[in-house]
């Protein structure tokens, strides 16, 4: 009976080690509960967000519309004040305590923006820095640097967008920090001057960590940016934490809303862009 009780005993053990294996395994694959997707989520909206009004700001010295009768995409006129230093060619725009858009969003604290040309002009430069800059009460960091390349080999105009120590803050302290450099290129409206209808697509990639020590790498592909559209409309980020599974933010099919799906191994869950 002894020897009997000896020989279940590995096979007792190993049936033991395999629930806890699949049990962890069936844990990682179930741990929606991080807030890394829906971070990114945020953060490359409003990193799109700040790179829209750069454009029009410096093209046209406002962050509201190009033409009246176009569809605005921020209207902030009634509480952003914008400076312009043509002398050192230099853009402030400052939200002041408040500015909440037609997007639903509050801004606060100010956007820089130095620059050498035209934002359509090939090979201008822009560089964005943020000052006690706030959306929806998370706090953004950093340096965006926007090369114009000229038109690419489809007659698209675009931009390299690099980005250095951007960083969210959440009112709980918690922060992530990004370092990416992507490109940015316009598939629809060049050259009418009209800015609700300019469609952007970015490709990229970035890696960043957090305030507790993880790091993790990003694959941005095909984000469709419609300036109809308060919203992402389409495209995917993958994001891979250090020993960890990744992430897959997917921004639709293209319809305008806010919302998101982040797929972890084998859930899926939707999340509100807000």
């Amino acid at each position: 009976m002894k020897r009997k009780i000896t020989s279940i005993a590995p096979a007792i053990l190993l049936i033991a080690v395999m629930f806890i294996v699949n049990g962890c395994r069936k844990d990682r694959d179930n741990d929606m509960d991080d807030t890394l997707g829906y971070d990114t989520g945020i953060f490359e909206s409003v990193s799109n967000d700040v790179d829209n009004m750069l454009g029009q700001v410096v093209q046209d010295g406002t962050v509201n519309q190009r033409l009246a009768s176009a569809s605005n995409q921020f209207n902030l006129s009634g509480c952003a004040v914008i400076n312009h230093d043509t002398l050192n060619n230099i853009i402030t725009i400052d939200f002041g305590n408040g500015c909440t858009g037609s997007d639903g969003r509050t801004r606060s604290g100010s956007i820089t923006i130095s620059y050498t040309g035209g934002y359509f002009v090939s090979g201008s430069l822009h560089t964005m820095s943020f000052s006690n800059f706030y959306v929806d009460g998370r706090r953004i960091e950093g340096v965006r640097t926007i090369t114009n390349n000229g038109l690419n080999g489809s007659g698209n105009m675009n931009w390299t967008v690099v980005a250095t120590n951007m960083k969210m803050t959440r009112s709980d302290g918690f922060w992530r920090a990004w370092n990416s450099t992507r490109n940015r290129e316009m598939t629809q409206g060049f050259g009418d001057f009209l800015w609700s209808n300019d469609v952007y697509r970015i490709n990229g990639t970035a890696s960043g960590n957090n305030s507790n020590g993880n790091s993790f790498s990003m694959t941005i592909t095909n984000l469709l940016r419609d300036n109809s559209c308060f919203w992402i409309r389409s495209g995917t980020i993958a994001i891979t934490p250090t020993n960890g599974l990744t992430r897959t933010i997917d921004f639709g099919a293209g319809a305008c809303d806010d919302q998101a799906t982040v797929t972890v191994g084998s859930q899926t869950r939707s999340i509100t862009l807000r």
